[in-house]
């Protein structure tokens, strides 16, 4: 991987990062906070459970782009769930 797709890949990281975080200060989906709480309290850190979400929030959104439909905010709670279900 070149240098500029390093950045490109850390950006989007970032973002996707970011967008969980928005996600659990907002309240919505209220999935984001409760798998947060929940992964935390098992004993993962707060940035590895944002890793792991912002992995499932990046396989949404790609899954959307490859069947040209909208976000599916139901699929991706289901999706966050299984993280908690996971552990």
């Amino acid at each position: 991987m070149n240098e500029m797709e390093q950045a490109e890949d850390d950006f989007s990281h970032e973002r996707l990062i970011e967008a969980i975080e928005n996600q659990i200060a907002d309240g919505h989906p209220r999935e984001a906070g409760l798998v947060m709480m929940a992964l935390t309290a098992n004993g993962e850190s707060h940035d590895e459970v944002l890793v792991k979400m912002a992995a499932v929030l990046a396989r949404h959104i790609a899954l959307s782009a490859e069947k040209d439909s909208a976000f599916d905010i139901n699929a991706y709670a289901a999706g966050l769930l299984e993280l908690q279900s996971s552990a």
